[in-house]
């Protein structure tokens, strides 16, 4: 039986049938041609433009004429048959991982006009499966707080009623998904980023023993360094607003860089967490909800 969702108090249209679509029907669709990534980036863009006043989800959004261009690059790919895992979703990456050519702010005012020169680790793996990032998710001054709200890009409301919180500190990566905005959200996870926001906004936390926090590139990162001595809390694992159509898959070999093929029984969404991290586990829970 499926779980009803509530209904939220903003004043938003349901969203259009592409942006409820589970990301990998979107891949899918856009594989087999059903849909071009050009009308799923260009959904999701009509999508923020409605919803985000509303809640501030997502920052730093990029140029539309830029984003529709990968997204015709992605339809390429598709035609000759070389569509990724992620082959023309959008996607928002949260405001704590470095992006190249995009402001990465980590919510603080000392770093409000940064642009890095290059890719956190799973942006890149995520470009490289087909991925087009269309802007950052908000969250809290460096990550740190249990409440999305920041002295750059302000607060970011519940998906739901405005007066509850929307979690932290991935509370604008929930929100993006939980209204629709986005089809996965990134999230890093310290104990509680992508497990308290999802929560709030009616999603579903992911499963532990995703890690990308090594200590093989904890130095780029001090976070990563702390994290890699507590393995089980650390995560990069996209959220999801219900676990649809996800199921068990069997173990496969858990070590980093692995290219060991997925299981012959894993979910569908199995390759789109695959494509985010090189480690390989026993659970998926990625797909998103009609």
């Amino acid at each position: 039986m499926t779980p009803s969702r509530p209904a939220t108090k903003h004043a938003l249209p349901e969203a259009p049938e592409i942006c409820r679509l589970p990301a990998v029907e979107l891949v899918d669709a856009v594989r087999r041609r059903r849909l071009s990534a050009r009308e799923v980036v260009q959904a999701f863009l009509d999508r923020i433009e409605t919803a985000n006043p509303l809640v501030n989800a997502i920052v730093s959004l990029r140029d539309r004429a830029a984003i529709l261009r990968e997204a015709d690059d992605a339809d390429g790919r598709a035609a000759k048959g070389d569509a990724g895992a992620l082959c023309g979703l959008p996607v928002a990456v949260k405001d704590l991982a470095l992006t190249r050519g995009l402001r990465t702010t980590f919510g603080s005012p000392a770093f409000a006009d940064f642009v890095p020169d290059e890719d956190e680790f799973f942006v890149e793996r995520m470009k490289k499966a087909g991925a087009i990032v269309i802007g950052k998710s908000n969250v809290p001054e460096f990550g740190l707080g249990s409440n999305t709200y920041n002295p750059v890009f302000g607060s970011t409301l519940n998906a739901f009623d405005p007066a509850w919180t929307a979690g932290g500190s991935s509370g604008g990566a929930a929100v993006a998904l939980a209204l629709h905005m986005v089809p996965l959200a990134d999230g890093r996870d310290f104990g509680g980023p992508p497990r308290h926001p999802p929560r709030s906004s009616n999603g579903y936390r992911p499963g532990r023993d995703w890690r990308c926090s090594t200590r093989r590139w904890a130095w780029r990162d001090p976070w990563a360094a702390t994290c890699a001595t507590w393995p089980s809390c650390s995560t990069c694992r996209p959220a999801a607003t219900r676990a649809h159509r996800c199921r068990t898959m069997p173990k496969a070999p858990s070590s980093p860089g692995s290219n060991a093929p997925p299981p012959a029984a894993a979910s569908p969404g199995w390759a789109i967490s695959a494509a985010i991290c090189p480690w390989r586990t026993a659970s998926c829970r990625c797909a998103r909800p009609r």
